[in-house]
């Protein structure tokens, strides 16, 4: 049988001599699948990231992981969501990289909305959108097991998946024929009694060495042995401030270095998380050197901060939009020309003054609970200033926009992009990591913070290290999302016109800040000129008076001019003018 390649250049061939256009359809090679699932991801924590926005898209209100840490043998990912049914799941085996999300069949299979397949069945914005989210656990295992329940049925289905690796040398080994398989799934049914139950669990087998290693953070324990050897050149490595402890390498059970947590055993969920929280803040408190995530946790606190940034959670303690004057901090709106002052009345929060909504989750909480700890998104708007600015308070920038691109052609503009933002100003952002710009698509980001502001080139690199904000997109921009949800494509037309606008708030937000300095300025140079006119016009009321006597005329007026300049015409009308320069001299 002839391959369609090999037909096609005859097609051209025969073309070059009869001059007809060859026209055909571009095929993707199922060698790409052996890619993505040998894995595409960057970090462990992604694996985690993108099962958690699975349950997510499902409509989940509580995801539970357990870990085994610190040995890492075996990793349970648990969700309440709404499950696979038989259909669901052979259109998942059958179609990696073809989801039912955002698609027609998806409303046929019950995995989106009804009226929007946009959404979730329960009117979630849907995260996920390829279908290869469950692939990223390709880093830690070849072999994962699926038990999933949907409400109502009498039966539970499991999927035993055993990836395949394939290799450099297996690729440039295989004949043009080959079929790449991705891996075998072996799918079975047993009866279940509790029939109004519902949800998936996931299990992560075998976990190779390496991975098991980089959630240990051997690395870094290594590091620090060859540092205390005299084996590192430059400045010995500091060890984490806190971590779970260090096992020996050929028995997990035996802990070379015995775990420091911030947190007790007895302490709930979510007050473990806020230990965690502020045990960092107060490290960058403490420290001389501002410090990074990396230098105070080991690669599992780290970890857990990293997701806790990434996933659809509430803020450890209130979401920027429920922030109201009791708060302390100074409130402005972003415009087209220029940020206005926002005064709030009692209880009225910011996002009820400015109609801001991506606050809302139609299905009610998520709740994501890693080895006990509850993941919390770790950005607080502290009303304390950390510095001695005048300015006397932190202040908070917001904006709401709904482009154009809407109404062009999506082949040009790329379609409908709205999207609602803060910028938070504070002189000390804590820790450093939150200083910067992260982006949510649907309530969830990958990229994390941008300190650079998504390229921002102006000079103001002391402003810049000062705020911290966050865009909530509503509508769009999912498709300037690479494939490993990671980075942005930045030639895509969303991602254009987001930048430009994060560039044009970041400017409303200091040319702000840079007003409000000269107006302290000015009103402190003035207060300052005040205090040297009214000790002149004493003197030279005094000296009037001993020399023309009480009953005299008032003496004339008394100015201080600033440096430079020569009023003439005060001096003309009688005024003592005095310069400014040659009193504080």
């Amino acid at each position: 049988m002839q391959d369609r390649a090999e037909e096609l250049a005859l097609e051209i061939r025969r073309g070059r001599e009869s001059g007809d256009v060859v026209k055909t359809t571009l095929s993707v090679d199922d060698r790409v699948l052996a890619r993505v699932t040998d894995g595409i991801y960057r970090r462990p924590s992604s694996a985690f990231r993108e099962l958690i926005s699975n349950a997510y898209d499902a409509d989940a209100t509580e995801v539970i992981l357990r870990t085994d840490a610190p040995r890492f043998e075996r990793i349970v990912v648990r969700d309440n969501g709404l499950g696979m049914s038989p259909e669901v799941l052979a259109d998942f085996v059958m179609h990696i990289g073809g989801s039912s999300k955002r698609t027609a069949k998806g409303k046929r299979l019950g995995t989106v909305n009804q009226s929007d397949p946009t959404l979730s069945p329960g009117g979630r914005r849907l995260i996920g959108k390829i279908g290869i989210g469950l692939f990223s656990v390709a880093q830690l295992t070849q072999h994962f097991q699926v038990i999933t329940k949907r409400r109502g049925d009498d039966f539970r289905t499991s999927a035993v998946v055993v990836l395949k690796t394939h290799t450099e040398e297996m690729l440039a080994a295989a004949s043009d024929k080959q079929v790449f398989e991705t891996g075998t799934v072996a799918i079975t049914s047993e009866p279940a009694t509790d029939i109004e139950t519902q949800g998936t669990e996931i299990v992560l087998m075998e976990l190779t060495p390496q991975a098991r290693e980089l959630l240990r953070g051997l690395d870094r324990w290594t590091l620090l042995d060859r540092a205390q050897a005299g084996d590192v050149d430059g400045a010995p490595p500091m060890p984490p401030s806190y971590h779970i402890g260090r096992v020996a390498r050929d028995d997990a059970d035996v802990y070379l270095e015995q775990p420091r947590l911030p947190w007790d055993p007895t302490d709930a969920p979510d007050v473990r998380f806020r230990k965690l929280h502020a045990a960092v803040r107060q490290e960058v408190r403490t420290r001389k050197a501002t410090p990074n995530i990396e230098e105070s946790l080991d690669h599992y606190l780290g970890m857990i901060w990293l997701l806790s940034l990434a996933v659809p959670v509430r803020y450890i303690d209130r979401h920027p939009f429920e922030l109201t004057a009791g708060d302390g901090i100074g409130f402005y709106r972003l415009t087209s020309r220029s940020a206005e002052p926002v005064e709030l009345i009692g209880t009225e929060t910011i996002g009820e003054r400015l109609g801001l909504t991506s606050i809302v989750d139609p299905v009610g909480s998520f709740r994501v609970l890693l080895d006990d700890v509850e993941l919390l998104r770790p950005i607080s708007f502290d009303s304390e200033l950390h510095g001695t600015s005048e300015i006397g308070r932190p202040l908070m920038f917001f904006g709401k926009v709904t482009s154009g691109l809407g109404a062009v052609p999506p082949d040009i503009g790329g379609g409908a992009l709205s999207f609602e933002a803060y910028l938070y100003w504070n002189q000390k952002i804590t820790p450093k990591e939150n200083n910067g710009c992260l982006i949510r698509v649907n309530n969830a980001s990958g990229v994390l913070f941008d300190p650079s502001f998504l390229g921002y080139q102006v000079s103001e690199l002391t402003r810049l290290r000062q705020l911290m904000s966050e865009v909530f997109i509503t509508e769009g921009l999912d498709a300037a999302l690479n494939i490993d949800r990671e980075s942005f494509n930045y030639s895509h037309p969303h991602y254009q016109y987001l930048q430009k606008w994060v560039h044009f708030a970041v400017r409303q937000t200091t040319n702000r800040l840079k007003q409000l300095n000269k107006e302290l300025l000015d009103s402190r140079r003035a207060a300052a000129a005040g205090h040297r006119v009214s000790r002149l016009e004493n003197l030279v009321e005094r000296v009037w008076r001993d020399r023309k006597g009480t009953d005299a005329e008032p003496p004339p007026e008394v100015r201080v001019a600033p440096g430079g300049q020569t009023p003439l015409a005060d001096r003309e009308r009688g005024v003592l003018v005095f310069n400014a320069d040659t009193l504080e001299a």
